[in-house]
């Protein structure tokens, strides 16, 4: 085979996704006569498999031709992404700099070509991502807009889009936003991009805008459908990044199998070439580990992360729970120097758990400030996760006011804004807090009925602290309560027997340690807790935690 065949089989195989084709054909293409052209198509190839060494390789010997062929376009067009490489790569941001820069002298005296849009662009995306510098970006993003009309590209266009999405969002027009990055996700996974880096960068950026802002469900939306692109595309370098993003998401849907399974399959393909990403990967993993009680795991797991800003996060929960306030605003205040306001939702968890530490630990007006700054920031964005977190830190601070009626309401209405987002696991923590208010205000029936769903819940998802602090409350709500003092009548024909399996459910009991109470099977046990629902007439999820509630509504009427 020639240069020239060779040349043309490898672009043929990069068309149609086939990385290995595509590398051994341009690899034969440069054995016979190296060419910038067939460097640049190497690199390509190189790129899908994330084979960072072949990279740099490739394209600064593509960068080298072109310069010596007098080729400004093609050496700055090598030059952009050299400079994007080693800031995705190795967050090499001076280096980065440096290559960009030499791609705009390269570019300067060249008519408008798409070139010169791709630099502009990827410094706005750059400056943006990586630096926060906002107005920089905006200045860049609009070089591009003036290039468009001429240049007539979907790609560019559509990552113009995105990105004005993205600094709208940061300049808190949420809604205007949100309808930018959702047209031109549409163009990404729909097939009008062709360049499926852009499609792979505007697909993280996207996630990245959503998380921002805690709208979850988006995320989850365009995380399936940019997952099953890549899968069609055969891009799993792309989804890669991508999921450590969508690993959040489940984390906060509850699907903590699937999460963990992302996050492990991440850090396995992202350590080999970008192990900054891998960072990351390790402090969400870590969060997973501590909602599931897995403690000793998550404190592993938030020392590999080092500083990075969810592992602190992390550890400060853990701290807090543990009654240690000062480390938890030590490490809160840390989060929270480094944590922009744009990045809302980020800022608002901060917020409240910082805002109950200092009110837990006395200084109940700087919580208050904080929680008014909360308050602020989610009017702002208005997705109902950040406005539940601030009703939930609204009923805390109410809880150590003894103001039991406020609290109530704020956790009544928390629990039905994190049952709209699907956020199980803090759903059900809204609920173990709000049974904690109704048991102050003697209320144990319905404080009963609200920590058997939260108990309900935490065995679900797999939590065992959460499953835990449930246990231990029931057992406080039901009191007097056993098998072999109980007399309080039993309503609707429930025999003795049923009496004793209903008490035990009152006191938090699993099937499991019913049956061995009670010296049963657990078949018999399922069996009596059945007929005990019929005879009260209950039905759905919660009928486990409405017969324990009639259990202690009995007691206490004896």
């Amino acid at each position: 085979m020639d240069a020239s065949d060779a040349l043309s089989s490898g672009h043929g195989a990069l068309a149609r996704g086939d990385w290995q084709a595509a590398r051994e054909a341009f690899s034969a293409a440069i054995t016979t006569h190296p060419t910038a052209e067939a460097y640049e198509g190497l690199g390509k190839a190189c790129w899908w498999q994330d084979d960072q060494a072949a990279v740099f390789e490739a394209r600064e010997q593509a960068f080298r031709h072109y310069r010596e062929s007098g080729d400004a376009r093609g050496a700055g067009r090598i030059a952009t992404l050299i400079g994007f490489d080693y800031a995705d790569y190795r967050g090499d941001l001076a280096v980065c700099n440096g290559w960009l820069q030499r791609a705009e002298t390269l570019l300067k005296g060249e008519p408008p070509c798409e070139e010169q849009a791709w630099l502009y662009l990827y410094q706005g995306f750059i400056v943006l991502m990586y630096e926060d510098e906002t107005q920089k970006s905006a200045e860049r993003i609009g070089r591009v807009e003036m290039l468009l009309p001429e240049l007539k590209s979907v790609d560019l266009d559509m990552m113009t889009v995105g990105l004005r999405g993205l600094l709208a969002i940061r300049h808190g027009d949420i809604a205007a936003g949100l309808r930018m990055f959702d047209e031109a996700m549409t163009a990404a996974l729909d097939g009008e991009m062709k360049d499926l880096v852009a499609v792979g960068n505007l697909s993280c950026t996207l996630i990245y805008a959503c998380e921002a802002i805690a709208d979850y469900d988006r995320a989850r939306q365009w995380c399936e459908r940019t997952r099953a692109f890549c899968k069609r595309m055969g891009l799993d370098t792309v989804f890669s990044i991508c999921r450590t993003y969508y690993a959040t998401t489940l984390i906060w849907r509850g699907e903590w199998e699937a999460a963990d399974t992302e996050l492990s399959a991440a850090m396995r393909e992202l350590e080999p070439s970008r192990p900054s990403y891998v960072q990351d990967s390790l402090a969400r993993l870590g969060e997973l580990r501590r909602r599931q009680g897995r403690l000793d795991e998550a404190e592993s797991l938030f020392a590999q992360a080092g500083a990075h800003r969810t592992a602190l996060f992390g550890r400060a929960s853990m701290a807090f729970d543990r009654g240690e306030m000062t480390e938890a605003i030590d490490l809160l205040s840390r989060v929270l120097r480094r944590v922009g306001v744009e990045d809302r939702a980020e800022r608002i968890f901060a917020l409240a758990l910082l805002s109950r530490a200092k009110a837990a630990a006395g200084e109940m007006d700087e919580a208050a400030r904080l929680l008014g700054e909360m308050d602020e920031l989610s009017r702002l964005v208005g997705t109902h996760p950040l406005a539940a977190t601030v009703l939930a830190t609204r009923g805390s601070l109410a809880t150590l006011a003894a103001d039991w009626m406020s609290a109530q309401s704020c956790f009544e209405d928390a629990i039905d804004l994190f049952e709209a987002a699907e956020a199980r696991f803090e759903a059900a923590g809204m609920r173990l807090e709000l049974a904690r208010v109704l048991q102050a205000q003697s209320r144990n029936a319905a404080a009963t009925e609200q920590a058997m769903i939260a108990q309900t819940a935490f065995g679900a998802l797999g939590a065992r602290g959460g499953f835990e602090k449930s246990a231990a409350l029931l057992g406080e709500l039901a009191g007097g309560i056993a098998t072999s003092t109980a007399s309080a009548p039993l309503p609707n024909g429930i025999t003795a027997r049923e009496g004793e399996v209903l008490w035990l459910i009152a006191a938090g009991r699993t099937n499991q340690e019913i049956a061995g109470d009670l010296v049963l099977s657990v078949r018999t046990v399922e069996r009596h807790i059945s007929t005990i629902y019929e005879k009260l007439g209950l039905h759905g999820r919660s009928a486990r935690a409405s017969a324990a509630a009639v259990a202690v509504r009995l007691s206490a009427n004896t």
